[in-house]
C-alpha cells in the first residue's frame, strides 16, 4: 500500500529545491568570486617570490663560498691548517653575509603586499 502526502505538502517539497539550488549558487558564485580569484592571484605571487627566493639564496651562497675559496687561495698563509688565523676568512665571510642579509631585509618593503586590503579598509 501506498502512502499518498496532501497536495499542500508536495508543493512545498517542489518549492524547497529551488530555493536551495539559488542559495548554493550564490554559494558559489561568492566563493569563486571572493576566495577562488584572489587566491589564485596570490598563488601565482608565491610561486613566483619562492623560485625567486630560492634563487637568489643560492646565489648568494654560492658567492660567499666563492669569498671563502678566494680568500683562502690569495691568502694560504694566514689560511694554513697549522696557522692560528686560520679561522679569520670564515670570519670574513660571515661578515660580508650578515651585511647581505641586513641589507637585504631593509630593503624589503612589506606595505606593498597589504595595499588593497588597506584601500578596501578605509572605504567601509
Amino acid at each position: 500500500m501506498k502512502f499518498k502526502r496532501p497536495a499542500s505538502e508536495s508543493r512545498e517539497k517542489r518549492a524547497r529545491p529551488a530555493s536551495i539550488d539559488a542559495v548554493i549558487d550564490s554559494l558559489t558564485s561568492y566563493v569563486k568570486g571572493q576566495l577562488l580569484h584572489p587566491l589564485s592571484g596570490a598563488g601565482r605571487w608565491l610561486i613566483f617570490g619562492l623560485a625567486g627566493g630560492v634563487l637568489i639564496g643560492g646565489g648568494v651562497a654560492l658567492g660567499l663560498l666563492g669569498i671563502l675559496r678566494l680568500l683562502q687561495t690569495e691568502f694560504s698563509g694566514i689560511a694554513a691548517a697549522d696557522s692560528r688565523l686560520s679561522w679569520l676568512p670564515y670570519l670574513v665571510v660571515l661578515v660580508v653575509g650578515v651585511v647581505v642579509l641586513v641589507a637585504t631585509l631593509q630593503r624589503i618593503n612589506r606595505t606593498e603586499l597589504f595595499t588593497d586590503r588597506d584601500r578596501g579598509s578605509d572605504s567601509k
